[in-house]
């Protein structure tokens, strides 16, 4: 049984959807008729699966609807339409769909798509985990291993490892933060490059929050899997700030980038500004 989110703009037809969903012994969590409402009820509810029709009345189509709840919240995505076009099935796949079902559809035909989806899912989060353990502890050798002698002033130390940082952030992170962007349109680069900060501190367990006012952007560090290490070694906050600084400048979105706290420094987390706006 699957928790399953149905986003569907013609009432009878999505009636229909969560009858058979139900029949098939699955909990429909909501049914909603617009994008703005499927993230929103995504959020909420925290379904396993998203039943997407393609196209929906609004400002925002099933397709832009679908790329929002991946990159928020990454639940798997089945799509639902009537039309199946070359443009449409090109945007489509952009999204990573788990599945892409044609109108009108059989019960078993549906059911073996979610069965699928969500199986699909749960392998590449275990898959994912297990990364983001090797992930930890190639970051933690790495930055043990850069570390300079004791004997080396403090300002050195910093002048070595921004080095060491720059070029393997960019070696490793800068084609794909370029993929990434190219996704979106120059009106959502924020929105787009604040989703890869999510996204890549995610990758280190690292939980990051989002505070604004009417200027800046904040980015909390609102844990750190090595802040004993950290109070001691200045690599581990560097490295952090490394990846903010430069993949900002990769952005090329206007404004400054300041640091506002770092557990190196004594603070309990790690703080920092974005002028944006």
């Amino acid at each position: 049984m699957a928790r399953i989110l149905v986003v569907e703009d013609e009432a009878i037809v999505a009636m229909g959807i969560k009858h058979k969903l139900e029949t098939m012994a699955h909990e429909v969590v909501d049914t909603v008729s617009t994008g703005k409402d499927a993230i929103r009820a995504s959020k909420i509810h925290e379904p396993d699966l998203v039943l997407m029709d393609i196209v929906l009345k609004g400002e925002m189509d099933g397709i832009e609807a679908a790329r929002k709840i991946r990159d928020r919240f990454n639940i798997p995505i089945i799509y639902l339409t009537a039309y199946a076009d070359e443009e449409m099935l090109t945007r489509a796949k952009v999204t990573e769909p788990y599945g892409y079902i044609v109108k009108p559809f059989k019960s078993s035909e549906l059911n073996a798509n979610i069965e699928m989806a969500i199986y699909r899912h749960r392998a590449a989060m275990r898959e994912k985990e297990l990364m983001k353990k090797q992930i930890i502890s190639d970051f933690y050798n790495f930055i043990i291993n850069a570390m300079p002698s004791a004997e080396a002033d403090e300002d050195a130390i910093r002048k070595l490892l921004s080095a060491i940082f720059r070029e393997r952030i960019t070696e490793e992170l800068a084609p794909g933060f370029k993929a990434h962007m190219e996704e979106y349109s120059d009106e959502d680069s924020l929105e787009a490059y604040l989703a890869w900060v999510a996204d890549i501190f995610e990758n280190f367990t690292v939980r990051v929050g989002f505070l604004e006012d009417d200027e800046n952007v904040y980015v909390e560090f609102e844990n750190c899997p090595w802040f004993e290490d950290a109070r001691k070694n200045p690599g581990f906050c560097l490295n952090c700030e490394g990846i903010l600084r430069l993949s900002f400048g990769w952005s090329k979105l206007p404004g400054d980038f300041e640091v506002m706290d770092r557990i190196v420094n004594g603070g309990e987390r790690c703080l920092f500004r974005f002028g944006v706006k």
